[in-house]
């Protein structure tokens, strides 16, 4: 139990939880080193073909005839106020 008048000066405290996070990320980097479903995979992927895939992922492609008919549509809308 913590009592509120500890014996322990308060610079101990500090290195004692610094050692508990310190002990913690050591487990951490231990554990991501030698399990092999925390590692990273690296593919190989060419910087090119991996650009034109985030933009095909990214970009919709425009249907010039759809966008014809909507400008048309807007037109006629004026038009007819």
């Amino acid at each position: 139990m913590i009592y509120a008048n500890a014996t322990l000066p308060s610079w101990a405290i500090v290195l004692i939880l610094l050692g508990v996070f310190g002990l913690i990320v050591l487990i951490v980097i231990l554990v991501k080193r030698h399990v092999s479903a925390l590692q990273i995979k690296k593919d190989n992927i060419d910087e090119k073909q991996a650009i034109q895939q985030e933009l095909d992922r990214i970009l919709v492609p425009i249907d010039e005839n759809d966008l014809n008919k909507k400008e048309n549509e807007k037109k006629d809308e004026t038009k007819g106020n």
